[in-house]
Order: C-alpha cells, then sequence, then structure tokens
C-alpha cells in the first residue's frame, strides 16, 4: 500500500518520470544516479563556482536560476537592466560547465536539503566577498524560488527583498483528478523512498523524456525548446539530487517567517497550455499555491505575468521589468523614509 501511495503521487507529476514508461523494462541496474559517475570531480559544498557581474546600479540584485539552468539564461535580463542595477547572475553547482557538490550519502535524508542550504551559504559567501550591500535576491522557478525565500528567512537582515521569477511555491499532486497537498513529513518520506526505488535507475533518456514539456518555460515554441535542450545537458544525478531536494521541501508553510517584502512574478501561462492534459499540476502547483500568500504574510505581493511560461522576463519582458523596477524603486523609498526617523 505504502509503494503504490507514493508511486501513484510521483507518476501523476510531469516533472517526473511519465507513467508510460515501462520501470521493468527501461530501467537499467547498472545505473545509479543517486551517486555521481565514476571519476567526476566535485566541487566544495558552500561555493559558487561561477558569476557574473554586470551594471553599477545603486540596487544589486542576484538572479538565482532555476532547476537545470545557469546563469546564462540571464543574458536578456541583464542586458535589459544593466544600467538600472549591479546585477549578479550565479551558476549553481552543477549546472552548465561547472561540477556539483560532493554526493551526500544514501542515508542521509533529501530533508536535510544538503545541496540547497550549500547554495545558500554560497550566496551569503559571495555577498560577503563582493561586499553587495543589502541585494534583491531573485528567484527562478523551481529550486531558485525555494532558495532565494529560505535565504531570506535564514539571513533576514542581509537583504532588501525578493523576486519570484515564475517559480512555485512547493510539488503539488495530482491523483485522478484530485488536487492533493501532502504533509512535509509525507513529502520528505515519500522522496526518500522514491528516488531509491524508481530515480535511481533511470536512463538519461528517460528521465529528459519525464522532464518539464518545453512550453512550460516559454509560450514560445523556439524559445522553449532552447531552454529544455539546456536542461538536457546536465547529468542525471545532479537533477535527481537538485529534483529530490525541492520535492522535499516546502517553503509555503515557511512563508509566515519572511520579514522583507517579496514579489511574486506569477507566471499565468495560456489556456492552451494549462488546458493540455500532460499539464494538469501546474495551476495548481505554479499558481494556486501563492493564492493566499499575501493574507499569510503582508510582506508578499503578487503580480499576475499572463501569457507567459515560467520564464516570464523572456515572454513578458516589459511588464516584468517595469514590476521588478517598481518594486525596487519601492524598497529604496522605504528605506530612505526609515532613514528620516
Amino acid at each position: 500500500m505504502f509503494k503504490l501511495f507514493y508511486k501513484h503521487w510521483f507518476i501523476t507529476c510531469l516533472v517526473l518520470i511519465t507513467a508510460q514508461v515501462n520501470a521493468q523494462k527501461s530501467s537499467n541496474n547498472n545505473i545509479n544516479n543517486l551517486m555521481h559517475t565514476k571519476g567526476y570531480a566535485t566541487s566544495v559544498l558552500g561555493d559558487i563556482p561561477h558569476y557574473t557581474k554586470t551594471g553599477n546600479g545603486l540596487q544589486s540584485i542576484i538572479l538565482i536560476p532555476g532547476l537545470g539552468f545557469d546563469a546564462s539564461v540571464f543574458k536578456d535580463f541583464i542586458e535589459a537592466n544593466k544600467t538600472k542595477y549591479t546585477i549578479y547572475a550565479i551558476t549553481i553547482p552543477g549546472r552548465g560547465n561547472t561540477k556539483a557538490p560532493p554526493m551526500p550519502d544514501t542515508s542521509i535524508s533529501y530533508g536535510e536539503q544538503t545541496w540547497t542550504n550549500g547554495v545558500i551559504q554560497g550566496i551569503l559567501k559571495l555577498i560577503s566577498k563582493e561586499n553587495i550591500h543589502k541585494p534583491v535576491l531573485a528567484g527562478h522557478f523551481t529550486c531558485g524560488s525555494q532558495i532565494a525565500l529560505k535565504f531570506a528567512i535564514d539571513y533576514p537582515d542581509t537583504i532588501s527583498g525578493v523576486i519570484i521569477l515564475g517559480g512555485q511555491a512547493k510539488f503539488i499532486s495530482i491523483q485522478s483528478g484530485k488536487v492533493i497537498d501532502y504533509t512535509l513529513k509525507d513529502m520528505i518520506r515519500g522522496t526518500d523512498y522514491f528516488a531509491k526505488s524508481w530515480f535511481k535507475t533511470k536512463t538519461e533518456k528517460e528521465w529528459n523524456k519525464g522532464n518539464y514539456l518545453p512550453e512550460i518555460y516559454s509560450i514560445s515554441k523556439k524559445t522553449g525548446k532552447k531552454l529544455w535542450k539546456q536542461v538536457a545537458t546536465v547529468p542525471v544525478p545532479v537533477m535527481v539530487r537538485y529534483l529530490c531536494e525541492f520535492t522535499a521541501s516546502d517553503i509555503k508553510s515557511l512563508l509566515a517567517n519572511v520579514k522583507c517584502p517579496v514579489l511574486i512574478l506569477r507566471a499565468g501561462f495560456n489556456s492552451k497550455i494549462l488546458n493540455n492534459p500532460a499539464n494538469n499540476y501546474l495551476k495548481p502547483q505554479f499558481i494556486d499555491t501563492w493564492e493566499n500568500a499575501s493574507s499569510i504574510n503582508t510582506h508578499i505581493q503578487i503580480k499576475d505575468i499572463n501569457n507567459s511560461g515560467c520564464f516570464v522576463w523572456k515572454d513578458q519582458p516589459s511588464e516584468t521589468f517595469k514590476a521588478v523596477e517598481h518594486f525596487v524603486n519601492s524598497l529604496n523609498l522605504t528605506s530612505t523614509k526609515g532613514s528620516d526617523k
């Protein structure tokens, strides 16, 4: 019963491997995605191996890419805003041409958030190294959103605010058309079980087949395919680790603890994408999980970016950048008023 319960939970989510894949036929017992491949050179946990710095504006923004992406996806964001802000775009270890940290022992729960916490520590070091005064953290998509908000909770005096770029608050399951919002305890237990019984032996082909569809990234087919291809270059063990740490987390339950201003730029997609049966998790996960965020915490404001995928600034650049500018200006206004007291 327990096995079937969690198996159904994860298969129903498109991010994970699709239900059409026959596990017994397609899995390769010689594959172990819970470990790095033999000879893989690792980075140091808690370091950010690569980042770019552009612009000379008074307000600094640190851009945190979502699951599978590196700093290069922010090139257009940076180009459009480099005269307004000083922009740091980080590459999370294991993405792009960087190496991931050592893989934690399989006895360590994904709920420990080992790699996620390592990224948070890396951002903290970056702020200290570059002497960045009260930056805004902009977290993108899956993982990037969680990192930005968790940083805000852990180090509230270090930053000015948080912007969420098309991300979701937590993993939501769909079972027989019914939305299931699991407790963190069950999320962790299910993730720890399923990593070993399901993700461990998935081939690269199987993993990519079950990944987010290109239309989730962008409503532009050309842009969506290009972004999908970048994700497909990341080693499967690295993707498994970051994804499992996401599904074993629940930042929504911690929103009341955020003490700085937060702007949620919520991807609205479009009716064609939302009505695709394969995307039945999109609205519950990327839209509805933020629905009462402003009621939970008055520091949080939500702006919908309609007709956009999770790369809101690529699909609706003008609307996105205006919202970012308005938010940043409001932070500076609040800071100025506070200094006058």
